[in-house]
């Protein structure tokens, strides 16, 4: 998924454990659901934070004049930037209701530069549409946290009344604890390439409720 202006983001960052995470993204979601008023596919808008953004149009030499503009071309190049999935990435997605719920793998929608901020859209269709009986949990989030997540954009709902998305944010300061604890477990080298899979600690929750009917 990533360029090389991460990488050069991570040989910069200070080589402690604390240094986790290294990329930033404000996250939106859309629920979508189809003509059936099944739960058919989950839009996911990323909003990269300024510092990643800046590399990233750095090293695809884009805004040169640092105006916070693209032009029509470079937009063209932009497009899609993160969309490039390497084989067995989920896609930081992840769905469950009384069990994981297999996402197809994305669509890309729109990609611009908003002020300091790169945003990008794309849908996760459901391998297979869902009736929703019971909640059905929504999680944008790292297992490595390389990368945090924050559900800080709209949550909405399209396609069907009758049903609510109500947000729970994490508790950071209990995730942050756990971490801590973990960290005394692993040796400082090793952290490196094995680093605790505590990204699922540090996620936001959007739990999707409908109405039977």
């Amino acid at each position: 998924m990533w360029t090389r202006a991460l990488s050069f983001a991570l040989c910069c960052a200070a080589p402690v454990a604390g240094a986790h995470p290294h990329v930033f993204i404000d996250t939106g979601l859309k629920l979508v659901f189809d003509d059936e008023g099944q739960l058919s596919a989950v839009d996911v808008t990323w909003a990269y934070d300024p510092l990643y953004t800046l590399l990233l149009l750095e090293d695809m030499r884009l805004d040169p004049d640092l105006d916070g503009k693209l032009e029509p071309a470079e937009l063209a190049q932009l497009q899609g930037f993160d969309m490039n999935w390497i084989e067995g990435f989920e896609g930081d997605l992840y769905l469950d209701a009384d069990g994981p719920i297999a996402l197809s793998p994305p669509v890309p929608i729109e990609t611009r530069l908003d002020g300091e901020k790169i945003v990008s859209v794309h849908r996760r269709p459901l391998a297979a549409p869902l009736t929703v009986n019971t909640p059905v949990k929504v999680r944008p989030f790292d297992p490595g946290y390389f990368t945090a997540y924050a559900v800080t954009l709209d949550v909405g709902i399209e396609g069907r009344d009758g049903c609510e998305a109500d947000l729970e944010v994490a508790d950071f300061a209990a995730a942050s604890d756990l971490l801590e604890e973990l960290l005394f477990t692993v040796p400082q080298a090793q952290l490196e390439y094995d680093f605790p899979a505590v990204g699922e600690h540090f996620s936001d929750t959007v739990t999707l409720t409908c109405v039977s009917g």
